[in-house]
């Protein structure tokens, strides 16, 4: 099928030959008139002609088509995909929200009702159970039912659920209901999944990396209320201010387009049309000439299909999806409990005997500065990662992400004040926040369009998996060896840097093939 530009320049042309058979056999202006009075051909017959000709102009329009994807690259970027990057980054700051809510209530619970190490860490690792069996069923159910309406169950759950979370009676209620909010938050990235459908490829690579910077905004609010509210009103408090923003992405899904390439694929062509005719009045340009039609169909990959021709792709990333999601949620865990090895070079442990502690303040104002500036990270990575992957591809960016968050994760170990142990984190959260776009924008270019949704699908499962395992770590073994559990991190980071320099593709200027290598 030929391109929208292809189209456009063809019809034109073909135009251009109509307006000339058009003036020579019609005429225009005085000279058709002359005509008409020497040969006796009168007005009526010049409008019959006219609307002749305008037919055919119709006529000629029609016989081209083109699908989604060449109406968004034809309208391009503007005031439509601002307003959808606002919507959808707010369901992605809302999502830190409960993200972060986990390293600033850990302690405070613990503490309160008197857990065991593991029980805390079962508490972290629950919301991650929940978003891998979710994240499947959320995938199916929007390819069936669209975005929309998944989006606006998962935030209808991670708000009812959420708020019952702040009224918790016992340990095993906050247990199932932080589970339910976590299959809740696996439906998430539908958000990013509907925004990434709207952008032209010139700009898509940009805005889904600046796109981060919603989660970042997030976290930082999520850390301030936490500062704010649970040493003068509670956890319980935090808990319902972090679930309440969910009822106004409820709300603003009202005016949140649903994809087109969605409703086409579901037969629903007018639309589909409306929602591009809206895009292109917004964007003050026009739809290509023709008719909207469906794209063609590929035949869907299996699972077995990622490994015939891409089994050293496959492996590599497995495990450097694994190792991203280990070290980033790692890092946001550990970070609310490291503050106090800061103070004493490790010689006293993280958390401090249960009888001994004081439930409101077991993070000082100072641990919450520090959390703070330590996720402003991600804000500072995103420049230098856009320009990154341009300037020295994709693999080599995932490896530096991943050597230098190595790195910083041993200077942890190193005996400094507060602050150095500050920047450290700073630097990780800005690595490994790196590492994510990066890893992500590398599998959606490598592999081929029949199986990209399933090594996306596989990837991100083993992602998840990281998730699970993490809080572990980060949570029960921190509490029994600093040493242990920071090399744990920094040792995998390290052989995963050296995985990512095996990878056999560099996908850099490197068109998004169809059906093969």
């Amino acid at each position: 099928m030929a391109t929208s530009s292809d189209k456009s320049e063809l019809l034109e042309k073909k135009k251009d030959r109509m307006d000339l058979n058009t003036d020579a056999d019609y005429g225009t202006g005085e000279a058709e008139a002359d005509d008409a009075s020497q040969n006796g051909t009168t007005s009526r017959d010049i409008r019959l002609r006219d609307v002749k000709f305008e037919r055919d102009r119709e006529e000629v329009a029609k016989s081209y088509e083109y699908t989604v994807e060449d109406a968004v690259e034809c309208i391009g970027f503007g005031v439509f995909q601002w307003k959808l990057i606002f919507m959808c980054g707010m369901y992605s700051a809302c999502d830190a929200f409960e993200m972060l809510l986990l390293a600033v209530l850990s302690p405070v619970i613990r503490c309160e009702w008197q857990l065991e190490e593991w029980q805390v860490a079962l508490l972290t690792t629950i919301v991650f159970v929940g978003m891998f069996i979710g994240s499947p069923i959320y995938g199916s159910w929007s390819d069936t039912y669209g975005r929309l309406p998944v989006l606006g169950i998962c935030a209808s759950l991670m708000f009812y659920f959420g708020i019952l979370t702040a009224l918790s009676p016992t340990y095993i209620w906050i247990l199932i209901l932080r589970g339910i909010v976590g299959f809740g938050f696996g439906g998430a990235v539908q958000s990013f999944t509907l925004l990434a459908e709207y952008l032209p490829r010139r700009v898509r690579a940009k805005v889904l990396i600046s796109y981060t910077a919603f989660w970042a905004a997030g976290s930082c609010v999520e850390i301030f209320m936490a500062f704010l509210v649970i040493p003068t009103l509670g956890w319980r408090w935090l808990v319902g201010f972090s679930a309440g923003p969910m009822l106004i992405m409820i709300i603003l899904l009202y005016w949140m387009p649903e994809s087109a390439r969605f409703l086409m694929a579901a037969g629903k062509r007018d639309k589909a049309l409306q929602v591009l005719q809206r895009m292109a009045r917004e964007n003050k340009s026009k739809l290509p000439d023709g008719a909207l039609v469906e794209s063609q169909k590929l035949k869907r990959g299996h699972f077995t299909d990622l490994f015939k021709e891409y089994t050293s792709t496959t492996l590599p990333l497995w495990m450097l999806w694994f190792c991203t999601a280990f070290s980033y949620y790692g890092v946001i865990l550990v970070q609310a409990q490291i503050h106090e090895f800061a103070k004493t070079c490790g010689t006293a442990d993280v958390i401090p005997p249960v009888g001994d502690c004081h439930c409101a303040h077991l993070l000082d104002s100072a641990a919450y500065k520090a959390m703070i500036i330590a996720t402003l990270g991600e804000f500072v990575c995103i420049p230098f990662n856009i320009i990154a992957l341009d300037w020295i591809g994709r693999k080599r960016c995932i490896s530096i992400s991943l050597f230098c968050a190595s790195i910083l994760f041993f200077c942890i170990l190193i005996c400094t004040p507060p602050i150095g142990t500050t920047i450290f984190i700073f630097g990780i959260r800005g690595f490994a926040t790196s590492l994510f776009n990066s890893v992500y924008i590398y599998t959606t270019e490598v592999y081929p369009t029949a199986v990209r949704s399933l090594g996306l699908g596989s990837c991100s499962a083993m992602a998840r998996l990281g998730a699970m395992t993490t809080p572990f770590v980060a949570q029960v073994l921190l509490k029994q060896s600093l040493l242990g559990s920071i090399c744990v991190y920094g040792v995998l980071c390290m052989i995963c840097a050296v995985v990512a320099c095996l990878l056999p593709i560099e996908t850099k200027n490197r068109m998004l093939l169809q059906t093969g290598k």
